[in-house]
């Protein structure tokens, strides 16, 4: 096995519903696994983890430093610029 091989992997949140819900915000957790529950086994639940894979990457890597620029956005404090769950929403319902 070569070492570009043995070095190859998915940087950031594995695409696991382990890894997913551990890496969510505890607040978003529990929803992601009622959805994920409510889901029918095979496409449906690979879209669930899916769409919530990028949730858990952005939640993962927020800083302290991010959590006053995210305070900001929620509130609207910042013109022009979309919060990142309207993003989100936005990039599922244009697949």
């Amino acid at each position: 096995m070569s070492a570009i091989t043995e070095d190859r992997h998915e940087p950031g949140v594995p695409r696991t519903a382990n890894a997913i819900a551990a890496a969510l915000a505890p607040g978003r957790k529990g929803v992601f696994l009622e959805e994920l529950l409510a889901a029918q086994a095979g496409d449906d639940q690979f879209a669930v983890m899916e769409r919530w894979h990028l949730r858990a990457t952005a939640d993962s890597t927020r800083s302290d430093a991010d959590r006053t620029e995210v305070a900001a956005l929620r509130a609207g404090n910042r013109s022009g610029v979309r919060d990142l769950d309207q993003v989100l929403a936005a990039l599922v319902h244009n697949r």
